[in-house]
């Protein structure tokens, strides 16, 4: 019994200390539309398609690095678990990613408003 409530522990104490997030939790920042309202339809689709490209390069790294830090974290505990708690996670990157996410919903919204074809 005691070895299941050390195990439900540890593993708690795992998942609580990087602050690391996936890809699918990062979510996008406000970006105002109108930075975009002055470009025409075609520039907004071909800015659209390269942030599209952008977001998921950028995903990929994102979920890299989550993975990166959940398995040092695992290391971290083993070896010495004090270190555990300096551990920084991927804040750099789902920033980018954020910032990415909201961008390319801004020219969505300024295509709509342009009635640009999606």
């Amino acid at each position: 019994m005691n070895r299941i409530v050390l195990c439900g522990v540890s593993l708690l104490m795992l998942q609580a200390c990087s602050d690391a997030k996936k890809a699918s939790e990062v979510t996008a920042a406000y970006v105002p539309s109108s930075a975009y309202s002055s470009m025409s339809c075609n520039n907004l689709r071909a800015e659209d398609l390269r942030l599209r490209r952008s977001v998921t390069e950028m995903s990929g790294v994102v979920d890299k690095e989550y993975s990166n830090d959940k398995n040092m974290e695992v290391v971290t505990w083993l070896l010495f678990w004090p270190a555990a708690f300096a551990m920084d996670g991927n804040d750099a990157e789902a920033a980018k990613l954020s910032q990415a996410k909201g961008e390319a919903e801004a020219i969505r919204a300024a295509m709509i408003a342009k009635n640009c074809r999606l």
